[in-house]
């Protein structure tokens, strides 16, 4: 299979957040997308940003792309992402 390259735009209420990049035992927008992305595409997923952000630092449009094999529409993509992530972070394109 190959894998297809998709971009998401992502909001978030930084305040609960550590910052965007994975760090451990610290909850981050990155590992908190990729897990909720990770469940819609059935196979881990790995997502890049168009910037980092610090702790508590919020987010309107920003920009994140990924790659997976997974055959999703992209509303599927959208909706599948929102029903898996916390009410303070969502993909709204």
């Amino acid at each position: 299979m190959v894998a297809e390259r998709i971009a998401l735009g992502l909001e978030y209420d930084g305040t609960g957040f550590r910052g965007w990049q994975t760090q451990p035992r610290a909850r981050t927008v990155q590992e908190t997308l990729e897990t909720a992305l990770s469940r819609v595409a059935d196979h881990p997923v790995r997502v890049h940003c168009a910037g980092r952000t610090d702790a508590g630092v919020h987010a309107l449009e920003q920009v994140v792309h990924f790659d997976s094999t997974a055959s999703r529409t992209e509303r599927a993509w959208i909706l599948g992402a929102n029903v898996n992530l916390p009410g303070d972070c969502a993909v709204s394109w």
